[in-house]
Protein backbone atom coordinates (compact mmCIF):
# COMPACT_ATOMS: atom_id res chain seq x y z
CA UNK A 1 0.00 0.00 0.00
CA UNK A 2 0.97 3.66 -0.94
CA UNK A 3 1.38 6.09 2.07
CA UNK A 4 -1.17 8.26 2.11
CA UNK A 5 -0.12 11.49 0.03
CA UNK A 6 0.16 14.84 1.72
CA UNK A 7 1.18 18.50 0.57
CA UNK A 8 1.78 19.19 4.21
CA UNK A 9 5.44 18.97 4.47
CA UNK A 10 5.55 18.96 8.05
CA UNK A 11 2.70 16.13 8.79
CA UNK A 12 4.60 13.66 10.36
CA UNK A 13 5.74 16.42 12.84
CA UNK A 14 2.57 16.83 13.99
CA UNK A 15 0.40 15.00 17.46
CA UNK A 16 -1.34 12.37 16.70
CA UNK A 17 -4.58 13.95 18.23
CA UNK A 18 -4.04 16.89 15.45
CA UNK A 19 -5.89 14.61 13.08
CA UNK A 20 -9.20 14.66 14.81
CA UNK A 21 -9.66 18.24 14.61
CA UNK A 22 -12.04 19.26 11.95
CA UNK A 23 -12.11 22.28 9.54
CA UNK A 24 -14.75 25.08 10.26
CA UNK A 25 -17.04 25.50 7.32
CA UNK A 26 -17.72 28.68 8.74
CA UNK A 27 -13.76 30.00 9.32
CA UNK A 28 -13.58 29.01 5.28
CA UNK A 29 -16.95 30.58 4.32
CA UNK A 30 -15.87 34.07 5.90
CA UNK A 31 -13.43 34.32 3.07
CA UNK A 32 -15.91 34.59 0.42
CA UNK A 33 -18.90 35.89 2.46
CA UNK A 34 -16.63 39.14 2.75
CA UNK A 35 -17.50 39.79 -0.69
CA UNK A 36 -19.93 42.87 -1.10
CA UNK A 37 -22.20 41.33 -3.31
CA UNK A 38 -23.16 38.18 -1.73
CA UNK A 39 -25.68 38.21 1.45
CA UNK A 40 -23.90 36.09 3.64
CA UNK A 41 -26.83 34.28 6.59
CA UNK A 42 -23.72 32.36 7.16
CA UNK A 43 -21.43 33.94 10.22
CA UNK A 44 -22.75 34.27 13.66
CA UNK A 45 -22.27 37.46 13.76
CA UNK A 46 -23.98 39.98 16.40
CA UNK A 47 -24.72 43.06 15.38
CA UNK A 48 -21.85 45.69 16.58
CA UNK A 49 -23.33 48.75 14.57
CA UNK A 50 -25.82 48.73 17.04
CA UNK A 51 -23.35 50.35 19.41
CA UNK A 52 -22.65 53.92 19.57
CA UNK A 53 -18.95 54.29 19.09
CA UNK A 54 -19.04 57.19 20.87
CA UNK A 55 -19.96 55.21 24.11
CA UNK A 56 -17.08 52.74 23.57
CA UNK A 57 -14.21 55.55 22.73
CA UNK A 58 -15.49 57.44 25.76
CA UNK A 59 -14.82 54.49 27.84
CA UNK A 60 -11.99 53.51 26.58
CA UNK A 61 -10.51 57.05 26.77
CA UNK A 62 -11.67 56.75 30.57
CA UNK A 63 -9.91 53.97 31.48
CA UNK A 64 -6.50 55.04 29.98
CA UNK A 65 -6.71 58.88 31.37
CA UNK A 66 -7.47 57.16 35.17
CA UNK A 67 -5.71 53.90 35.55
CA UNK A 68 -3.39 53.32 32.34
CA UNK A 69 -0.56 51.69 34.10
CA UNK A 70 -2.49 48.81 35.37
CA UNK A 71 -4.31 48.55 32.43
CA UNK A 72 -1.54 47.92 30.17
CA UNK A 73 -0.05 45.86 32.62
CA UNK A 74 -0.39 42.36 33.42
CA UNK A 75 -3.18 40.72 35.58
CA UNK A 76 -4.70 37.70 37.73
CA UNK A 77 -5.30 34.23 36.24
CA UNK A 78 -8.80 33.91 37.06
CA UNK A 79 -9.55 37.92 35.80
CA UNK A 80 -9.96 41.89 37.18
CA UNK A 81 -12.21 41.69 40.35
CA UNK A 82 -14.41 44.63 39.58
CA UNK A 83 -15.61 42.83 36.77
CA UNK A 84 -16.24 39.94 37.91
CA UNK A 85 -18.82 41.58 39.91
CA UNK A 86 -20.52 42.82 36.70
CA UNK A 87 -20.70 39.58 35.54
CA UNK A 88 -22.52 38.41 38.68
CA UNK A 89 -24.81 40.90 37.58
CA UNK A 90 -25.47 39.85 34.24
CA UNK A 91 -25.83 36.44 35.54
CA UNK A 92 -28.59 37.68 38.01
CA UNK A 93 -30.59 39.48 35.31
CA UNK A 94 -31.27 35.81 33.71
CA UNK A 95 -32.26 34.67 37.59
CA UNK A 96 -28.94 32.25 37.77
CA UNK A 97 -27.35 33.06 41.49
CA UNK A 98 -23.78 33.03 41.28
CA UNK A 99 -20.79 35.00 43.79
CA UNK A 100 -17.55 36.42 42.28
CA UNK A 101 -15.10 33.79 43.52
CA UNK A 102 -17.18 31.02 41.49
CA UNK A 103 -15.66 33.01 38.77
CA UNK A 104 -12.93 33.01 36.11
CA UNK A 105 -12.75 35.09 33.14
CA UNK A 106 -11.36 33.79 30.19
CA UNK A 107 -10.68 34.62 26.09
CA UNK A 108 -14.34 34.38 25.58
CA UNK A 109 -16.32 31.32 26.10
CA UNK A 110 -14.31 29.52 23.20
CA UNK A 111 -11.54 29.81 25.79
CA UNK A 112 -13.27 28.24 28.65
CA UNK A 113 -14.77 24.88 26.33
CA UNK A 114 -10.87 24.72 25.56
CA UNK A 115 -9.66 24.59 29.27
CA UNK A 116 -12.76 22.22 30.28
CA UNK A 117 -11.59 19.69 27.56
CA UNK A 118 -7.95 19.80 28.69
CA UNK A 119 -8.64 18.77 32.28
CA UNK A 120 -11.35 16.14 31.51
CA UNK A 121 -10.63 14.33 28.73
CA UNK A 122 -8.57 11.36 28.00
CA UNK A 123 -8.37 10.02 24.85
CA UNK A 124 -11.05 7.45 24.34
CA UNK A 125 -13.73 9.21 26.99
CA UNK A 126 -17.04 9.11 26.40
CA UNK A 127 -18.86 12.49 26.38
CA UNK A 128 -22.09 13.39 25.40
CA UNK A 129 -23.37 16.66 23.18
CA UNK A 130 -26.51 17.52 21.55
CA UNK A 131 -26.95 16.60 17.92
CA UNK A 132 -26.23 19.02 16.07
CA UNK A 133 -24.03 20.71 18.53
CA UNK A 134 -21.99 24.32 18.29
CA UNK A 135 -19.08 23.73 16.25
CA UNK A 136 -16.49 25.04 18.38
CA UNK A 137 -16.64 22.69 21.19
CA UNK A 138 -16.91 20.01 18.87
CA UNK A 139 -13.42 21.22 17.96
CA UNK A 140 -12.35 21.88 21.40
CA UNK A 141 -13.25 18.07 22.12
CA UNK A 142 -11.90 15.95 19.67
CA UNK A 143 -8.56 17.80 19.50
CA UNK A 144 -8.20 15.49 22.98
CA UNK A 145 -9.78 12.38 21.26
CA UNK A 146 -12.80 11.59 23.23
CA UNK A 147 -15.72 9.59 21.83
CA UNK A 148 -18.49 11.53 21.53
CA UNK A 149 -21.97 10.48 21.56
CA UNK A 150 -24.60 12.54 19.76
CA UNK A 151 -28.03 12.86 21.22
CA UNK A 152 -30.83 13.57 19.21
CA UNK A 153 -33.09 17.19 19.60
CA UNK A 154 -36.53 17.94 19.04
CA UNK A 155 -38.63 21.02 19.22
CA UNK A 156 -38.23 20.71 23.39
CA UNK A 157 -34.00 20.22 23.30
CA UNK A 158 -32.08 17.02 23.68
CA UNK A 159 -34.05 14.01 23.90
CA UNK A 160 -33.84 13.02 27.31
CA UNK A 161 -34.63 9.32 26.49
CA UNK A 162 -31.91 8.86 24.26
CA UNK A 163 -30.11 10.60 26.86
CA UNK A 164 -30.84 8.12 29.75
CA UNK A 165 -30.41 4.93 26.92
CA UNK A 166 -26.63 6.18 25.98
CA UNK A 167 -25.94 7.09 29.62
CA UNK A 168 -26.75 3.28 30.68
CA UNK A 169 -25.25 1.44 28.07
CA UNK A 170 -21.79 3.89 28.54
CA UNK A 171 -22.14 2.46 32.03
CA UNK A 172 -22.69 -0.99 30.76
CA UNK A 173 -19.48 -0.58 28.86
CA UNK A 174 -17.30 0.53 31.58
CA UNK A 175 -16.99 4.00 29.50
CA UNK A 176 -19.41 6.34 31.76
CA UNK A 177 -19.82 9.29 30.50
CA UNK A 178 -17.32 12.33 31.73
CA UNK A 179 -19.85 14.90 30.48
CA UNK A 180 -22.87 16.19 28.77
CA UNK A 181 -22.33 19.56 26.44
CA UNK A 182 -25.57 21.36 26.55
CA UNK A 183 -26.47 25.15 24.46
CA UNK A 184 -30.27 24.99 26.06
CA UNK A 185 -31.11 28.57 25.30
CA UNK A 186 -31.58 29.51 21.65
CA UNK A 187 -29.31 26.55 20.49
CA UNK A 188 -26.33 27.01 18.28
CA UNK A 189 -27.26 25.84 15.54
CA UNK A 190 -30.34 24.38 15.90
CA UNK A 191 -32.34 27.70 17.64
CA UNK A 192 -34.07 25.19 19.91
CA UNK A 193 -34.44 26.43 23.85
CA UNK A 194 -34.80 23.02 26.27
CA UNK A 195 -37.71 22.80 27.89
CA UNK A 196 -38.33 23.26 31.50
CA UNK A 197 -39.15 19.25 31.95
CA UNK A 198 -36.00 18.37 29.93
CA UNK A 199 -33.90 20.75 32.23
CA UNK A 200 -35.16 18.93 35.28
CA UNK A 201 -34.70 15.61 33.73
CA UNK A 202 -31.46 15.84 32.51
CA UNK A 203 -30.06 17.07 35.64
CA UNK A 204 -31.56 13.89 37.31
CA UNK A 205 -29.29 11.85 34.96
CA UNK A 206 -26.58 14.00 35.27
CA UNK A 207 -27.08 13.03 39.35
CA UNK A 208 -28.03 9.03 38.47
CA UNK A 209 -24.83 8.88 36.47
CA UNK A 210 -22.64 10.90 38.12
CA UNK A 211 -21.57 12.95 35.09
CA UNK A 212 -21.00 16.68 34.63
CA UNK A 213 -23.05 18.96 32.76
CA UNK A 214 -21.48 21.85 31.07
CA UNK A 215 -23.88 24.81 30.66
CA UNK A 216 -23.02 26.75 27.15
CA UNK A 217 -25.22 30.17 27.40
CA UNK A 218 -24.01 32.24 25.21
CA UNK A 219 -27.27 33.63 24.01
CA UNK A 220 -29.56 33.64 27.03
CA UNK A 221 -30.64 37.23 27.87
CA UNK A 222 -31.27 37.43 23.44
CA UNK A 223 -34.84 36.48 24.15
CA UNK A 224 -37.36 38.12 21.85
CA UNK A 225 -40.74 35.55 22.99
CA UNK A 226 -41.97 33.65 25.46
CA UNK A 227 -41.08 32.46 28.87
CA UNK A 228 -37.86 32.40 30.60
CA UNK A 229 -36.19 28.90 31.48
CA UNK A 230 -34.05 28.53 34.20
CA UNK A 231 -30.26 27.95 33.98
CA UNK A 232 -28.88 24.47 34.45
CA UNK A 233 -26.59 26.61 37.10
CA UNK A 234 -30.04 28.04 39.18
CA UNK A 235 -31.51 24.21 39.31
CA UNK A 236 -27.58 22.66 40.14
CA UNK A 237 -26.25 21.34 43.35
CA UNK A 238 -22.59 21.68 42.02
CA UNK A 239 -22.82 19.29 39.33
CA UNK A 240 -23.17 22.11 36.19
CA UNK A 241 -19.87 24.37 34.92
CA UNK A 242 -21.47 27.36 33.42
CA UNK A 243 -20.15 29.31 30.40
CA UNK A 244 -21.10 32.97 29.71
CA UNK A 245 -19.83 35.35 27.01
CA UNK A 246 -19.81 39.14 27.13
CA UNK A 247 -19.74 38.86 22.70
CA UNK A 248 -23.62 38.92 22.29
CA UNK A 249 -24.13 41.59 24.24
CA UNK A 250 -21.43 43.93 24.24
CA UNK A 251 -18.30 43.51 21.83
CA UNK A 252 -16.83 39.95 20.16
CA UNK A 253 -13.45 41.58 19.51
CA UNK A 254 -13.00 41.97 23.47
CA UNK A 255 -12.71 38.09 23.45
CA UNK A 256 -14.18 37.85 27.00
CA UNK A 257 -16.06 35.40 28.21
CA UNK A 258 -16.42 32.68 31.47
CA UNK A 259 -16.42 29.89 33.42
CA UNK A 260 -18.70 29.57 36.87
CA UNK A 261 -18.31 26.19 38.36
CA UNK A 262 -17.57 23.99 41.70
CA UNK A 263 -14.12 25.43 43.24
CA UNK A 264 -12.25 22.16 42.91
CA UNK A 265 -12.85 22.31 39.51
CA UNK A 266 -12.18 25.91 38.87
CA UNK A 267 -8.88 25.41 41.04
CA UNK A 268 -8.27 22.99 38.25
CA UNK A 269 -9.07 26.00 35.40
CA UNK A 270 -7.01 28.51 36.89
CA UNK A 271 -3.52 26.21 36.69
CA UNK A 272 -5.04 25.03 32.93
CA UNK A 273 -5.07 28.65 32.10
CA UNK A 274 -2.31 29.65 33.80
CA UNK A 275 -0.16 27.74 31.45
CA UNK A 276 -2.45 28.84 28.38
CA UNK A 277 -2.13 32.40 28.74
CA UNK A 278 -1.21 33.17 32.05
CA UNK A 279 -4.02 36.01 32.10
CA UNK A 280 -6.99 37.46 30.30
CA UNK A 281 -6.29 41.38 28.33
CA UNK A 282 -6.77 43.51 31.85
CA UNK A 283 -7.39 46.39 29.54
CA UNK A 284 -10.36 44.36 27.80
CA UNK A 285 -11.77 43.44 31.50
CA UNK A 286 -11.32 47.05 32.69
CA UNK A 287 -12.86 48.59 29.66
CA UNK A 288 -15.76 45.86 29.85
CA UNK A 289 -16.12 46.81 33.38
CA UNK A 290 -15.98 50.96 33.33
CA UNK A 291 -18.89 50.48 30.29
CA UNK A 292 -21.33 47.79 32.47
CA UNK A 293 -20.58 50.05 35.29
CA UNK A 294 -21.60 52.99 33.91
CA UNK A 295 -23.56 53.05 30.50
CA UNK A 296 -27.07 51.55 29.93
CA UNK A 297 -25.85 47.83 29.35
CA UNK A 298 -30.20 47.12 29.86
CA UNK A 299 -31.27 49.31 27.58
CA UNK A 300 -28.42 47.83 24.93
CA UNK A 301 -29.71 44.83 25.21
CA UNK A 302 -33.12 45.69 24.68
CA UNK A 303 -32.27 47.85 21.68
CA UNK A 304 -30.79 44.67 20.01
CA UNK A 305 -33.54 42.53 20.94
CA UNK A 306 -35.68 44.72 18.73
CA UNK A 307 -33.77 44.68 15.99
CA UNK A 308 -32.66 40.68 15.86
CA UNK A 309 -36.58 40.31 16.73
CA UNK A 310 -37.54 41.75 13.85
CA UNK A 311 -34.79 39.99 11.62
CA UNK A 312 -35.66 36.97 13.08
CA UNK A 313 -39.62 37.45 11.54
CA UNK A 314 -38.42 38.59 8.20
CA UNK A 315 -36.49 35.42 7.99
CA UNK A 316 -39.41 33.40 8.59
CA UNK A 317 -41.64 34.95 6.91
CA UNK A 318 -39.49 34.82 3.97
CA UNK A 319 -39.11 31.67 4.40
CA UNK A 320 -42.73 31.29 4.62
CA UNK A 321 -43.30 32.43 1.28
CA UNK A 322 -40.56 30.65 -0.38
CA UNK A 323 -40.15 27.66 1.22
CA UNK A 324 -43.38 26.86 2.77
CA UNK A 325 -44.15 23.01 1.91
CA UNK A 326 -40.93 22.27 0.48
CA UNK A 327 -38.61 22.39 3.71
CA UNK A 328 -39.34 23.04 7.51
CA UNK A 329 -37.05 24.83 10.04
CA UNK A 330 -37.13 25.62 13.69
CA UNK A 331 -38.66 29.11 14.90
CA UNK A 332 -36.36 30.37 18.27
CA UNK A 333 -37.94 32.66 20.35
CA UNK A 334 -34.19 34.48 20.95
CA UNK A 335 -30.51 33.92 19.88
CA UNK A 336 -29.39 33.97 15.91
CA UNK A 337 -30.16 31.44 14.01
CA UNK A 338 -32.28 29.14 11.95
CA UNK A 339 -31.68 25.53 11.52
CA UNK A 340 -33.49 24.03 7.94
CA UNK A 341 -34.21 20.74 7.03
CA UNK A 342 -34.58 20.09 3.18
CA UNK A 343 -35.46 16.48 1.56
CA UNK A 344 -33.06 14.57 2.49
CA UNK A 345 -31.66 13.96 -1.52
CA UNK A 346 -30.48 17.76 -1.07
CA UNK A 347 -27.06 17.67 0.37
CA UNK A 348 -26.75 21.14 1.25
CA UNK A 349 -22.73 20.99 1.49
CA UNK A 350 -22.80 20.03 -2.55
CA UNK A 351 -25.24 22.70 -2.89
CA UNK A 352 -23.47 25.41 -1.47
CA UNK A 353 -21.14 26.66 -4.59
CA UNK A 354 -24.57 27.05 -6.38
CA UNK A 355 -25.64 29.24 -3.53
CA UNK A 356 -22.27 31.34 -3.68
CA UNK A 357 -22.82 31.62 -7.16
CA UNK A 358 -26.70 32.72 -6.80
CA UNK A 359 -25.22 35.42 -4.10
CA UNK A 360 -25.81 33.87 -1.09
CA UNK A 361 -24.10 32.16 1.68
CA UNK A 362 -24.82 29.66 4.56
CA UNK A 363 -23.54 27.14 6.71
CA UNK A 364 -23.91 23.64 5.87
CA UNK A 365 -25.44 21.28 8.38
CA UNK A 366 -22.80 18.79 8.56
CA UNK A 367 -19.84 20.70 10.18
CA UNK A 368 -22.15 20.44 13.53
CA UNK A 369 -21.78 16.96 14.03
CA UNK A 370 -18.58 15.28 15.02
CA UNK A 371 -19.03 12.28 12.85
CA UNK A 372 -21.57 12.05 10.19
CA UNK A 373 -25.26 14.00 10.43
CA UNK A 374 -27.16 16.59 9.04
CA UNK A 375 -26.40 16.23 5.65
CA UNK A 376 -29.80 17.65 4.08
CA UNK A 377 -29.72 20.48 6.71
CA UNK A 378 -28.55 24.21 6.82
CA UNK A 379 -27.72 27.27 9.36
CA UNK A 380 -28.81 30.39 8.90
CA UNK A 381 -28.09 33.58 11.03
CA UNK A 382 -30.79 36.55 11.29
CA UNK A 383 -28.03 38.90 13.36
CA UNK A 384 -26.46 40.56 10.77
CA UNK A 385 -28.22 41.61 7.48
CA UNK A 386 -31.20 43.89 7.37
CA UNK A 387 -34.83 42.52 7.41
CA UNK A 388 -34.74 43.38 3.42
CA UNK A 389 -31.36 41.92 2.80
CA UNK A 390 -32.42 38.86 4.96
CA UNK A 391 -35.52 38.50 2.45
CA UNK A 392 -33.76 38.75 -0.50
CA UNK A 393 -31.00 36.61 0.59
CA UNK A 394 -34.15 33.61 1.39
CA UNK A 395 -35.21 34.21 -2.51
CA UNK A 396 -32.36 33.47 -3.31
CA UNK A 397 -31.51 30.99 -1.29
CA UNK A 398 -35.20 28.99 -2.75
CA UNK A 399 -34.68 29.18 -6.05
CA UNK A 400 -31.70 27.27 -5.80
CA UNK A 401 -33.23 24.89 -3.38
CA UNK A 402 -36.04 24.88 -5.80
CA UNK A 403 -33.45 24.20 -9.18
CA UNK A 404 -32.38 20.92 -7.27
CA UNK A 405 -35.50 19.70 -6.59
CA UNK A 406 -36.77 19.96 -10.06
CA UNK A 407 -33.50 18.39 -11.35
CA UNK A 408 -34.08 15.16 -8.97
CA UNK A 409 -37.47 15.02 -10.40
CA UNK A 410 -36.29 15.13 -13.76
CA UNK A 411 -33.83 12.81 -12.78
CA UNK A 412 -36.60 10.12 -11.28
CA UNK A 413 -35.79 10.34 -7.91
CA UNK A 414 -38.51 8.86 -5.70
CA UNK A 415 -38.97 11.98 -3.49
CA UNK A 416 -41.42 11.08 -1.34
CA UNK A 417 -42.85 13.40 1.48
CA UNK A 418 -41.10 16.76 1.83
CA UNK A 419 -40.03 17.94 5.02
CA UNK A 420 -42.26 20.55 5.10
CA UNK A 421 -45.33 18.20 4.41
CA UNK A 422 -44.31 15.97 7.25
CA UNK A 423 -44.95 15.56 11.12
CA UNK A 424 -43.14 17.78 13.75
CA UNK A 425 -40.60 14.54 15.16
CA UNK A 426 -37.00 15.55 15.42
CA UNK A 427 -36.29 18.55 13.62
CA UNK A 428 -33.02 18.30 13.85
CA UNK A 429 -31.53 16.09 10.84
CA UNK A 430 -29.58 14.21 13.10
Amino acid sequence: MSPKFSLDPFEEQYAHRTSSMLSSEIRDLLSVTARPDIISLAGGLPFTQAFDPEIILNTVRSVLEHDHAAALQYGPTDGYAPLKHNLVEIMAAEGTPCFPEDIMITNGAQQGLELIAKIFINPGDSIITEAPSYVGALNSFLSYQPHIHPIAMDEHGMRTDLLEQTLAELVGKDAPAKFIYVVPNFHNPAGITMSRERRFRLLELAHEYDCLVVEDNPYGLLRFDGEPEPSLRSLDEGRVIYLGTLSKIFAAGMRIGWVAAPHPILDKLLLAKQSADLCSSTFTQMVAHRYFGSEDWRGQIEHLKEIYRGRRDAMLEALEEHLGGIARWTRPQGGLFVWVTLPDFIKASEMLAAAISAKVAYVPGTGFFPYAGGECCMRLNFSYADEETIREGIKRLSKVIKHELSLARALGYDIGPLPGECGTGEVTGG
